[in-house]
């Protein structure tokens, strides 16, 4: 029986992309402290506001958010520059800027960006910080942080950045493997089991069920079609003496020469009787053969010997034909009036 071989890949798969994520998590575990220094944002923040009222502080160009901690959003924040000793007429747009950094801290701190600006302009800034109606936010912080300076931080820390590189790799392994896994049983379910027969055929099975196999574990092929008599198996004890040809005449194996005339003449209910002993009616015991009598052994023991031919004739019922000798002609001598006769002509 020769089977599909199981394809290995995606048990492989799998287990690399589980590796994978263990190694980012203790990765990024022993890295905590870098995190926070890059991500946290109550530790990288330029300028911190609490409750109502106005921060100044000196900010270089680049993209800043307005981070508060969950819950602690109830503020209305405004960016506005300071020239001289007085703010200008119009505060900043308040639109948060697309950066790559997003805030995050190993305490499992959950942060809110609630606002951004875009700051083009060195200088000096006030961060002004209003209450929102029916909300009490004295004990609220805000940490104005800028994004440019830490959104390649994990760049910059070789531990951290193949810590981050193996999660990815291993969130993409995982599902690869289980689309690996599908893949292979999709095509396993048009593969057929190839089954080799006795006499050197092979036969396709889609399926291989339980009593196939206990089939196979007695010796039986159930893939091979049985047909009926007289190709039919009978079932027949062995015999310890071999008689060559007789047990395949009864099992309907081997077909007698009455059973082929049959089946050429068309009468196959002939040609489908099973014989039980083609040998029933040979004689039992075999035919004494007559030795061949050989007339010419006396004539050679007397021609050794040394009888004459008269005495020796062999006796049998039909006579030798007579043979002829042949006559001898006499040479003539040749003349000279052979040569004679030459000349003249």
């Amino acid at each position: 029986m020769v089977a599909p071989t199981r394809n290995p890949w995606p048990v492989r798969l799998a287990i690399v992309g589980a590796l994978l994520l263990v190694l980012a998590a203790f990765l990024l575990n022993a890295q905590g402290n870098t995190i926070d220094e890059a991500y946290d944002a109550r530790q990288v923040a330029t300028l911190e506001a609490t409750g109502q009222g106005s921060e100044v502080a000196l900010l270089e160009p680049g993209c800043y958010f307005a981070i508060t901690e969950q819950g602690e959003n109830h503020v209305d924040l405004n960016l506005t520059k300071i020239e001289g000793s007085a703010r200008v007429d119009a505060a900043l747009e308040n639109k948060i800027c697309k950066s790559d950094w997003i805030p995050m801290a190993t305490d499992k701190t959950q942060f809110l960006i609630t606002s951004g600006w875009t700051v083009t302009e060195e200088g000096e800034y006030a961060l002004d910080s209003t209450c929102q109606d029916g909300h009490d936010c004295a004990d609220e912080t805000v940490y104005l942080v800028h994004t440019d300076r830490y959104q390649y931080a994990a760049f910059s820390n070789p531990g951290l950045l193949l810590g981050f590189a193996s999660c990815c790799l291993g969130l993409f392994v995982l599902p690869l493997a289980a689309v690996v896994l599908g893949l292979t049983r999709a095509s396993r379910k048009t593969t057929s089991v190839v089954m080799m027969n006795p006499d050197g055929t092979m036969t396709q099975a889609a399926e291989i069920t339980p009593e196939m196999v206990a089939a196979f574990a007695r010796g039986e092929n159930p893939l091979q079609p049985k047909v009926d008599a007289p190709f039919a198996d009978a079932e027949l004890s062995e015999t310890e003496e071999f008689i060559d040809g007789k047990e395949s005449v009864m099992r309907g194996n081997l077909l007698t020469t009455e059973q082929v005339y049959a089946l050429m003449r068309g009468d196959v209910d002939q040609a489908s009787k099973v014989v039980s002993d083609p040998f029933a009616d040979s004689p039992t015991k075999p035919q004494t053969v007559a030795p061949i009598k050989n007339p010419n052994t006396k004539t050679i023991a007397s021609w050794d010997e040394g009888a004459s031919e008269s005495s020796t004739a062999p006796e049998t019922t039909e006579q030798r034909p007579k043979i002829q000798s042949l006559k001898r002609t006499e040479s003539k001598e040749q003349s000279n009036n052979d040569w004679k006769s030459w000349d003249e002509v």
